[in-house]
């Protein structure tokens, strides 16, 4: 064999065992590969899955709620939520059963059970929230059973002053969606991006065998707290309020009702209340979730008498009447096929415009709108700020609907002069008569007085102008036959001792399907005091009241008392002696 042979050969047997060597390596590469990928694959997903870190919310401490004088209504308790990380679960079973009984679910063949079952028997799953808000006792007897994979936070839940129920329409309440917190009618909603502040980040980045994912996270984003609101609400006024309009419907046999007291200067709700409520610190006990709903801007009815202010004031703004005008009253109108009588069915001859307000005389009303006629009628309610949103700060407005005044019909025209044919909001009323009691100035009524950011800063609401509606001196000519209504006419229960006191009551029937009205009722009160110079506008409406058949004997009484209150609570001297 040559040389040349030779290193033929021994170069084919370099190549070959390259060639080998290669060939083995590839092959325990792709071995490897397809154990890792195929044969391991849950194993190793769930260890970098832990590596990577399981992230879990760092709940913002929500925001609280004060009232004027900076009274909590609404803050934070300290609580405990039950979590779990099924993925360190050995036993599942053992696991379901113990954690069953402590949240209340016996029947180990209930849809429940079976869910709770599920819920920890999710390998890839490291982190479960199973309950949140459970007490220190309960986090206590869990936290010793020593369970892998069931674990105690920290939390917080919403906590509601009084209760919860005087303020729990205005306030709302804070619930669970989707696992997370949210605020839920009222204040609670309207405000829930300012409140509940934004939430930070927790990281668990430990392997399996370390500590538990549930102890060792540690802060990847930090939490930013919400802010506080400061409401104009005062708790003094509001418990009375309440107090006060209860009393009214208990002893009205009523169905509910609603009151609100707002100070005309500026628009400012100082209280409101309704009834049913509900109980915000137990609000999943609620059965009936219209009483979720703050009526008093949610629930529109139609007015009745208290209207015929409205009507007035229109007619004499516009120049179209003044309190001295006469009308003879016959007793009944006829537009076309209808007829319109006075409530009492009673014709009281030649009257005066005070006295249309004071008899509260459907026929006068219908005289009053006939000389403003349609276009000139329907301008001034919707410059009164009615068949609109009010923009108060609450879920759920309701405009009402004064749709009837679009039809340039007679009788639609005449009904509306007497609060039939339409809908209004409590709140809406409110607006409206603290026009009348404030120069002929509307403000936009509102709640919130100011926000205080997390680190302190003040942004306070300024009251809102809206518009001029009626002239100065046609307000105070309005006032002072709302006082003549008390002192001579329907109303005398709404009297205050020492001061002149503006008021006119409501009584309407309410509409049912079938486009005619039913025999229930709703009696209202519209008033302020003192009249030369209004603290206050208040609004009272009661649903369906069974002893008393008129709003005298039913709203007014509530004005009354509070009223009364409100004055010497705002130490503002008598001027009627």
């Amino acid at each position: 064999m040559n040389n040349r042979e030779y290193f033929f050969i021994e170069s084919n047997k370099r190549i070959f065992f390259l060639s080998a060597v290669i060939f083995i390596f590839g092959f325990l590469i792709i071995a490897r590969l397809f154990y890792l990928q195929i044969i391991r694959h849950e194993y190793y997903t769930g260890l970098a899955l832990y590596r990577q870190g399981a992230d879990r919310v760092l709940e913002a401490k929500r925001g609280s709620i004060e009232d004027s004088n900076n009274l909590l209504l609404a803050t934070n308790k300290n609580s405990y939520n039950l979590v779990a990380v099924p993925a360190e679960i050995k036993d599942v079973g053992t696991a379901t059963q113990k954690i069953a009984d402590f949240l209340g679910i016996k029947d180990q063949d209930s849809k429940e059970f079976n869910e709770l079952k599920l819920r920890l028997s999710k390998r890839k799953d490291y982190y479960e929230i199973l309950k949140r808000d459970i007490d220190y006792n309960l986090a206590k007897q869990i936290k010793e059973l020593n369970l892998p994979g069931i674990g105690i936070e920290d939390g917080f839940k919403r906590h509601y002053a009084e209760g919860g129920e005087i303020f729990s329409q205005i306030i709302g309440f804070v619930g669970i969606d989707n696992d997370k917190r949210l605020g839920m009618y009222g204040v609670e909603e309207f405000f829930d991006k300012q409140l509940a502040g934004e939430n930070g980040l927790l990281r668990s980045e430990y392997a399996p065998g370390n500590v538990s994912i549930l102890d060792s996270a540690k802060t990847i984003k930090e939490a930013k707290n919400g802010s506080n609101l400061i409401l104009t609400i005062d708790r003094s006024l509001q418990y009375v309020v309440c107090k006060d309009l209860l009393e009214g419907i208990r002893s009205s046999r009523a169905e509910g009702g609603t009151a609100i007291i707002m100070n005309p200067k500026n628009g400012a709700v100082l209280a409101l209340c309704n009834y049913p409520a509900f109980d915000a610190n137990q609000y999943n006990k609620t059965k009936n979730y219209h009483n979720f709903l703050n009526a008093a801007v949610s629930d529109a009815f139609e007015p009745g008498s208290i209207f015929k202010v409205i009507t007035m004031a229109a007619a004499l703004d516009a120049g179209k009447a003044k309190p001295d005008t006469t009308y003879e009253d016959t007793g009944e109108v006829k537009i076309g096929a209808y007829t319109i009588r006075n409530s009492d069915k009673k014709a009281y001859g030649v009257k005066t415009m005070t006295n249309v307000l004071e008899k509260s005389l459907n026929t006068g009303a219908v005289f009053v709108a006939k000389l403003l006629g349609h276009s000139i009628f329907r301008s001034y309610v919707k410059n009164f700020s009615f068949g609109a949103l009010t923009a108060i700060e609450q879920p759920n407005e309701n405009t009402g609907d004064i749709n009837n005044l679009e039809k340039n019909s007679d009788i639609y025209l005449a009904t509306v002069s007497f609060g039939q044919g339409i809908s209004v909001t409590p709140i809406q009323l409110a607006t409206a008569i603290s026009a009348i009691a404030n120069e002929g100035k509307l403000y936009k009524p509102y709640l919130l007085a100011k926000i205080i950011s997390p680190e302190g800063k003040e942004e306070i609401t300024q009251p809102r102008f809206i518009r001029q509606v009626i002239a100065p001196e046609t307000a105070k000519t309005i006032g002072a036959m709302m006082v003549s209504v008390l002192e001579n006419g329907y109303g005398k229960l709404a009297r205050v001792p020492g001061y002149y006191v503006a008021g006119k009551t409501g009584t309407a029937q309410v509409p049912n399907k079938t486009g005619g009205y039913s025999e229930e009722t709703i009696h209202s009160f519209v008033g302020f005091a003192p009249v030369e110079n209004p603290a206050f506008v208040g609004v009272v409406k009661i649903i369906n009241p069974k002893i008393g058949n008129f709003a005298e004997a039913t709203a007014a009484p509530i004005f009354g008392k509070f009223a009364k209150f409100v004055l010497n609570y705002y130490q503002i001297p008598p001027n009627r002696f």
